[in-house]
């Protein structure tokens, strides 16, 4: 009875390990989605796209302190595209 206990609480554990990673590279994929979207509409040369958009992400954590990498770009979006 202690093995199957055993195995019941191994299979859980990776499973929640699994299930957390798996959220977290979500997580990460979509803010990459967020990121070149931003240098789509930025328009400009790669290297000089990335430089707007540090500064822009700079600018909106000092105006907006606290707020998730995905907020801000989501912002940032929103911006661009109002602007157009």
């Amino acid at each position: 009875m202690d093995t199957l206990v055993t195995v019941i609480i191994v299979v859980v554990v990776i499973g929640v390990v699994i299930f957390i990673y798996s959220r977290r590279s979500g997580e990460h994929s979509d803010v990459e989605k967020l990121r070149a979207e931003c240098y789509r509409q930025l328009n400009m040369p790669p290297a000089q796209a990335r430089e707007t958009l540090d500064r822009y992400l700079e600018n909106l954590r000092q105006r907006h302190p606290g707020k998730s990498e995905e907020w801000y770009l989501d912002k940032i979006l929103y911006d661009l595209q109002r602007d157009r």
